[in-house]
């Protein structure tokens, strides 16, 4: 079958290749992909930063944004059911077991498409149905939209957890910096739970605005008004960040109000250095009883979540969630569209 492929570590190599079928073992389902989309991730594995094939294997098939229908299936899940799947697996310790490898004690877990595992930019996978999600059928034209939306959704849930911390917590207002899938998206959950969000971004595009304006979303770049000017003179009680930058990060840490939470989703490259004040970031922290938490991957609760709230968007803001899809490409030109390209929001392949 064909695949959007890399030889992991080794930059632009990124290719659709022919690699062997997938077999279902006991327990499992096939599934025949529909779409996949791309992101920061597949566009750093495709220049050699990371990934890890699978063993035995010279090739990584990359992509975990997926939505399909069963083509082998269970009694549960009948041919023909549309899925969605999740992208960690789980390594055995103690919150692997529970069903929370998102939250990996050992850190030998796998990841589809990332580490040790094929991904989804393919005809077809097998998997086992405890991994996979039933789309509903109004939100199918968008269901690939639900993996990069389950990361706000894991940085709200831990984000309320944690905020248990006192008797009263009542968010108003949100920050989210970085306008790209996951910053709307995120910004989206934000609003059908009622907050007043603001997206920033550093350069301005009008485009952007008018979008987020659809689902009562301010927009700001920073091109143009400095992000404390942006973030206004009310109390910012949530701030997520999902710019992939650790100046905007800092920088966005000391606007959270009193007891405010600030939710770190993007993975920063490992060799840059920044200055910052320290000792202002800290004093705000203490003073304000702030929190600051970092996120990544996500686990069942906060697919069925993500489910809902596309659903809930979709009914809410019809039309609203498919523009975030801004170009299709069939799954033999995919290869160009792994590099990042800012001028998009979503590049999504289009298997059949």
């Amino acid at each position: 079958m064909r695949a959007l492929t890399v030889i992991p570590r080794r930059a632009g190599s990124g290719a659709v290749r022919d690699v062997p079928d997938p077999t279902a073992r006991d327990g499992e389902v096939l599934v025949d992909v529909v779409r996949v989309g791309l992101d920061g991730t597949d566009a750093e594995i495709e220049r050699g930063e990371f990934g890890e094939a699978p063993p035995g294997s010279d090739v990584l098939v990359i992509g975990h944004e997926s939505f399909g229908r069963v083509a082998k299936g269970t009694s549960e899940l009948p041919v023909g059911t549309p899925v969605v799947a999740s992208v960690r697996r789980p390594d055995g310790c103690p919150n692997c077991a529970r069903g929370e490898q998102d939250m990996c004690l050992w850190g030998n877990y796998s990841e589809r498409g990332i580490l040790r595992l094929h991904g989804y930019c393919a005809e077809r996978y097998a998997e086992r149905p405890e991994y996979l999600f039933r789309v509903p059928n109004e939100i199918l034209d968008v269901a690939v939209l639900l993996e990069p939306l389950t990361i706000g959704e894991k940085g709200w849930r831990h984000a309320f957890a944690a905020q248990r911390r006192m008797s009263v917590w009542e968010p108003k207002r949100a920050l989210v910096t970085g306008a790209g899938a996951v910053g709307i998206l995120a910004a989206l959950a934000l609003r059908l739970r009622g907050l007043d969000v603001t997206v920033v971004e550093r350069t301005d595009k009008p485009e952007r605005r008018a979008l987020l304006e659809r689902i009562g979303v301010q927009y700001g770049a920073t091109s143009v008004t400095p992000l404390r000017d942006l973030a206004g003179p009310g109390r910012i009680d949530v701030l997520l960040d999902a710019t992939g930058s650790a100046r905007v990060a800092f920088e966005a840490i000391r606007l959270v109000g009193t007891n405010g939470v600030v939710i770190l989703t993007s993975v920063t490259g490992a060799g840059g250095s920044l200055e910052v004040p320290a000792d202002e970031i800290n004093r705000r922290l203490v003073l304000n009883n702030a929190l600051v938490i970092g996120t990544v991957n996500a686990n069942a609760a906060d697919f069925r979540q993500g489910l809902l709230d596309l659903a809930e968007a979709e009914r809410r803001w019809p039309g609203f969630l498919l523009s975030l899809i801004t170009r299709r490409v069939p799954l033999e030109r995919a290869a160009g569209a792994v590099r990042h390209d800012p001028a998009q929001i979503k590049q999504v392949v289009e298997v059949r």
